[in-house]
């Protein structure tokens, strides 16, 4: 197997590890995940806290049936979290663009972007689903909006923020903005050694994503909406 295509498995794995994390950072009530290496941050990277933004996105748009007030509500606690995770989002699509980057093999590049195409938007629409059904569940369209805007009122009480649900990714981001606008060469650096390292770092990678497949497959069936805090 050339490296190409062994990068692109623990690359693939760590897109997992994302996915567990953006489960638990958007269902609020979950612990703050934990890390064991870069690898695992950086899959994290992909997913969060972009998907919960599209989540938060699918929210607003279903709320928006309940009347303007709820619609109104919905839009500016929206544009709040983005307001806040702005610097966070577009690190994050560094983080992702500098993955894609690294893969020359055609297979393994087709490969890792049909992950990102298939993976996440699954997730998104999984974690959607959860609160969606939730206001289903109400028997009138007031107590629908009523749900609603708890579900916003907890997006701005930032139950949703990446620093509160997910404090290490958090601070990883801040380390790489800093690199960066520091002019030192500390965010590339962690790309490179996490996910494209050689035959040395292959060993300890590949246990670090086995870790996270398994936390992965623990998260990913999403919680029960009734353990919500935001719906009671």
């Amino acid at each position: 197997m050339t490296r190409q295509r062994k990068s692109w498995r623990r690359a693939c794995a760590s897109v997992l590890v994302g996915a567990a994390v953006f489960a638990q950072a958007s269902t609020v009530w979950a612990q703050p995940p934990q890390y064991k290496s870069d690898a695992e941050l950086m899959g994290a990277a992909i997913a969060s806290p972009e998907g919960v933004g599209q989540v938060l996105g699918q929210l607003v748009q279903k709320c928006g049936l309940y009347g303007e007030a709820t619609r109104a509500h919905g839009n500016a606690a929206l544009r709040a979290w983005e307001s806040r995770h702005r610097e966070y989002l577009l690190e994050g699509r560094r983080v992702r663009a500098e993955l894609q980057a690294t893969y020359t093999d055609p297979q393994a590049r087709q490969s890792f972007d049909e992950l990102l195409r298939t993976q996440l938007p699954m997730l998104v629409e999984r974690q959607f689903t959860v609160y969606s059904r939730s206001i289903d569940d109400q028997t009138t369209e007031s107590a629908k909006a009523d749900l609603c805007d708890n579900y916003f009122n907890a997006v701005n009480d930032r139950q949703f923020d990446l620093s509160v649900n997910d404090p290490a990714l958090a601070a990883f981001f801040d380390k790489r903005i800093a690199a960066r606008n520091s002019g030192t060469s500390g965010a590339a650096g962690a790309s490179s050694t996490s996910v494209t390292g050689g035959t040395s770092t292959s060993t300890s990678n590949g246990q670090a994503m086995a870790t996270g497949v398994a936390s992965a497959a623990s998260t990913a069936s999403g919680p029960s909406a009734g353990d919500s805090p935001v719906s009671k």
